[in-house]
């Protein structure tokens, strides 16, 4: 099953849009993100969130209320899609606004359960959450395209091989390290004993 989850930070463009593919699967809105949703012309089946920012009265029976204040609302949507079984999610609307926010996007990807593909969509690409429940991640990545690989987690073990640089069972820490690596037309494969996010240029 896929779901899409549309965030509260910067409507985005066209272009994101159709390359989510929303039609036909079902869109949550995370807190504020469901009134831009709705205001895009989208049918949100449910809101997800602690409900500061969003038309409550509006959504009133569409709404599951998450009050936890240790973890962002997307960290929450996240949570509860994926304990429903969620296979698919993908993730829309996190760019624009305060840095700290877009940050902690990325942090929600650290810190959530395992057991599901997640994307979360740029304007410029496509940043892939890879969980060591997964073993292994293969993308197929254009002669000269652009990737970037960071740790997320303390990882003692990560390897990349298919690309212009590789590595082989090496330690890797939140860094430069990974940045702006070279596909070569072929299969690039990533494992590692920790999360990473992995960012495909578009």
């Amino acid at each position: 099953m896929r779901v899409v989850l549309w965030c509260n930070g910067d409507v985005p463009s066209s272009k994101v849009i159709e390359r989510v593919g929303i039609e036909g699967f079902q869109l949550f809105g995370v807190d504020g993100g469901a009134d831009k949703a709705r205001a895009a012309g989208y049918e949100v089946h449910e809101v997800i969130g602690d409900m500061d920012s969003v038309d409550t009265e509006y959504w009133n029976d569409s709404i599951r209320e998450i009050s936890d204040v240790d973890s962002s609302d997307l960290s929450k949507a996240l949570r509860v899609v994926i304990e429903r079984g969620f296979e698919e999610i993908d993730v829309l609307g996190i760019e624009g606004g305060s840095f700290g926010h877009q940050l902690g996007a990325i942090g929600s990807m650290a810190e959530s359960p395992g057991g599901s593909l997640v994307r979360f969509h740029h304007e410029s690409g496509v940043t892939h959450r890879f969980h060591p429940s997964m073993d292994s991640m293969e993308v197929i990545i254009e002669d000269g395209g652009i990737f970037s690989v960071f740790a997320l987690t303390s990882c003692n073990r990560v390897s990349i091989s298919g690309s212009k640089w590789e590595i082989m069972d090496e330690a890797l820490e939140f860094s430069t390290r990974g940045l702006s690596n070279q596909g070569n037309g072929g299969v690039v494969r990533i494992s590692a004993d920790g999360v990473l996010a992995v960012f495909l240029e578009d």
